[in-house]
């Protein structure tokens, strides 16, 4: 039974797996930085390592979930968890095959997909592009075959075990990166590292699969009737989870135009801004698509109050999340990153990056919450419209503002995208579902939260200056310029999210999903 305690309680579960998962991914990010730096070679790498990354998220994760979980949870709950078996098998051999076959063709063409990718690259970087990708690319086999076995067990309210993939997969990369740095390996036996990761993750899944008493049966007529939708809804879905990945990816093929080193500085800020992203919207949004799917089926008309109380909460957590990180978006890079292969220069070309991207993390992370309404009520094709939309207009936007802005005007244009998205998604709920999504109520919060960050705020900002003075005064520089101003910085700013949290009444900011 999903209420709104148990909700908060599984987005809570599911954060704090993804934030471990972050806070290995920063470090990863550090060693990476270390260990490629900026330039031609990194630029390769991460364009090789986005392609499967990117297909991982709009083909496993995201599609995968939203076409799958609203079926299974409706199969489990008129015919218990054992009737799943049937779908199970159909969905392992029709989308594993689909992702084999895609495996086989980018490995075979690699230098093709590496120039589409990046058609700003030199020949030596399609060739070592192409070497990386025929490593990496059957990473994505892996994960979504992780991500199908994940649908059963989201059904059924078990949320770790999906949630910590990532933990297994940076605990992999990490370790790569360590064992490649201390022994000088070459950026193949990195690639290597990864898909040990996958594999991991994989078994871990499997193992939960069947120990939830889950399994794989003869395919019967009755579910072969019940996948066609399951299909169509996976292409929708498809196009529509996509939406965000493709902008990255589009932004990458602009940016492999632009000076050598730009890919590498958005995959850096990329990482930042995917912190509060998936530690709060992924894991808030994954949570909240089962209990759509069952409002959905008893009391449709509820699904627009509980919107608006989800869009309360994205902003609960976003707005002063985008304020704290951009204004600490260039000390971010300078302790973390700041080396012999990442200079002031790369620093603040990161911190520009970051910025233009932070401005988009609450049409981000809205719109991961507004497609799973969609998908709950079993309409696929309209975000899937609106998903093709937006990455026509971040291409626009890339083509006019890469010249004067740069890399960030990527960053830019992918935000005022995301931004489109979530108006069109919202417009339609309304106008054609006829949600009631208390516009009104919604407005009367973002004034009343946005007076209260200020009046908590200020009293926080004197402190940070207090603190970083006595701090640069009798504390070593290491507090200071390098990872040790995350020590007190992080406390610092969790305190205010708990003064926010306990202050609420005060300012009459309650959200229904935190109370």
């Amino acid at each position: 039974m999903f209420t709104r305690k148990s909700i908060l309680q599984k987005t809570i579960q599911v954060g704090s797996s993804t934030l471990m998962s972050r806070v290995l991914g920063i470090i990863r990010e550090m060693l990476t930085a270390r260990y490629l730096g900026v330039g031609a070679l990194p630029d390769a790498f991460f364009t090789a390592w986005g392609i499967p990354n990117s297909l991982r998220k709009i083909f496993a994760e995201g599609a995968l979930s939203a076409a799958f979980v609203p079926s299974i949870v409706q199969t489990v709950r008129k015919e218990g968890r054992d009737a799943i078996g049937s779908l199970m098998t159909l969905g392992f051999l029709i989308f594993e095959s689909m992702v084999l076959l895609i495996c086989a063709w980018a490995m075979a063409y690699a230098p093709f997909v590496v120039t589409f990718f990046a058609p700003g690259f030199t020949p030596e970087q399609v060739v070592q592009g192409a070497m990386f990708l025929r490593i990496l690319m059957p990473f994505i086999f892996l994960i979504s075959f992780s991500a199908l076995l994940a649908g059963p067990l989201q059904a059924v309210g078990h949320f770790f075990i999906p949630a910590f993939g990532p933990v297994l997969l940076n605990i992999g990369y990490v370790g790569g990166l360590l064992v490649c740095l201390w022994f000088k390996l070459p950026v193949t036996a990195l690639c290597w590292f990864i898909i040990g990761g996958g594999v991991v993750q994989l078994l871990a899944h499997l193992f939960v699969f069947f120990r939830l008493h889950f399994s794989f049966s003869a395919i019967n007529r009755h579910d072969l009737r019940q996948f066609g939708p399951i299909l169509f809804k996976f292409f929708w879905a498809f196009l529509s989870m996509s939406v965000m990945e493709i902008g990255f990816l589009v932004d990458k093929r602009f940016a492999s135009m632009l000076p050598a080193g730009s890919i590498s500085l958005i995959s850096y800020a990329m990482r930042f801004m995917g912190i509060p992203l998936g530690v709060f919207a992924v894991a808030f949004s994954t949570t909240l698509l089962s209990h759509f799917s069952r409002v959905s089926a008893y009391a449709p008309k509820r699904l627009g109050f509980y919107v608006m109380e989800a869009t309360k909460v994205v902003w609960w957590v976003t707005f002063p999340a985008v304020l704290i990180m951009a204004a600490l978006s260039r000390t971010i890079f300078l302790t973390i990153f700041y080396s012999e292969k990442f200079t002031l220069a790369h620093v603040d070309q990161a911190a520009g990056i970051l910025q233009a991207f932070l401005l988009g993390l609450f049409f981000f992370s809205i719109n991961k919450i507004l497609s799973n309404v969609y998908y709950a009520i079993h309409e696929t094709r309209i975000p899937g419209i609106f998903a093709v939309i937006s990455v026509a207009l971040n291409a626009f936007l890339n083509w006019i503002l890469m010249g004067p802005l740069q890399a960030a005007g990527l960053a830019l244009a992918t935000t005022l995208a995301g931004a489109a998205q979530t108006v069109l998604l919202f417009v339609v709920l309304k106008m054609v579902f006829g949600f009631k999504l208390y516009f009104s109520s919604l407005l009367e919060f973002i004034m009343r939260y946005t007076l209260q960050v200020v009046a908590v705020g200020l009293p926080f900002v004197m402190l940070y200056q207090l603190v970083w003075y006595s701090v640069s005064i009798y504390l070593p520089s290491f507090f200071i310029t390098s990872l040790g101003f995350w020590l007190w910085v992080g406390p610092l700013c969790l305190l205010f999210y708990v003064v926010v949290y306990a202050t609420r009444g005060l300012f009459k900011t309650e959200v229904l999903f935190l109370e």
